[in-house]
């Protein structure tokens, strides 16, 4: 006959607890993990073959990665490629967060102006709005939320250009040769020479904005844009300003010039104190 233990422990059946699996958040993580390889940018077709996912999965996936700026559209507009916040886990200070920082800039230069704001960076080689505001009724965001914008396209990008050292520069432009590839996507800096980039580097350089029209938009479009920059000059970003030419022309640019420094100068102390985030260009 057995002998039963005495003991309560020895008695209490053994079982493994059942590992908690969020299928969702692996998904996102394996998403997020296949652009750690070579290619600089993948499309949903291929993160899916890649990863055995149906091409729901991954579109999920990636619209919840993009929401929060880890992944953002390639120049294409088709493909994927890391985003700002990847760059931004890589610096050395936990603190600062660019779009933490301006967002209540964005807010009273808004209310101020009525019209759309923007906060980019740069993300590769290109320009991406990581933060905006649309302004009511007729306005100037056209373009797709999130797309990669060359740093030689468009006077935006030219912005932040300029805001790199004179080697950077050149390797940029050494890089991005032909000038002219992307001339249908954007057309208002469509036939740029790199000496009209140059020249428009040296303008912004100068006056430390830059205020444009585009007339290739629908009522005609006007901006003006103001680098961020930190204690060495270097870029953390750029707000920009825009509406339609017939309620945000010169004259009003002009009159709005001084409150919208006003409402910047704050963030002139936070953005010199932090690095700005490494901009890696080939041939550098």
């Amino acid at each position: 006959m057995p002998v039963l233990s005495t003991n309560p422990e020895r008695q209490r059946p053994q079982t493994v607890a059942p590992r908690y699996r969020n299928q969702a958040a692996q998904r996102v993580l394996a998403v997020l993990a296949a652009f750690a390889g070579p290619e600089r940018s993948l499309g949903v077709t291929e993160l899916a073959l890649r990863l055995g996912m149906n091409k729901n999965m991954v579109h999920r996936a990636l619209t919840t990665l993009a929401a929060d700026g880890f992944v953002t559209r390639d120049r294409s507009g088709s493909r994927y490629q890391l985003g700002y916040r990847v760059l931004a886990l890589a610096g050395d200070d936990d603190e600062f967060d660019i779009r933490a920082l301006c967002r209540p800039a964005l807010e009273e230069l808004h209310a101020l102006t009525g019209e759309s704001v923007f906060l980019s960076i740069i993300v590769g080689t290109s320009r991406v709005n990581v933060d905006w505001i649309e302004a009511r009724g007729r306005r100037v965001s056209a373009s797709q939320r999130g797309r990669s914008v060359p740093l030689h396209c468009t006077k935006m990008s030219r912005a932040l250009l300029a805001c790199l050292d004179d080697r950077e520069i050149a390797a940029y432009l050494a890089g991005a040769a032909p000038l002219t590839r992307y001339d249908a996507i954007f057309p208002e800096t469509a036939g740029a020479s790199a000496q009209d980039v140059l020249d428009d580097i040296a303008k912004i350089r100068r006056d430390g904005f830059v205020t444009w029209r585009n007339p290739q938009q629908q009522y005609g479009a006007n901006y003006v844009a103001f680098p961020l920059l930190d204690g060495a000059g270097r870029p953390h970003g750029l707000i920009t300003v825009g509406g339609p030419f017939e309620r945000f022309g010169p004259a009003r640019v002009a009159a709005l010039m001084a409150p919208m420094r006003a409402i910047l100068q704050p963030l002139e102390p936070h953005c010199r104190h932090a690095v700005a985030a490494p901009v890696f260009i080939a041939g550098r």
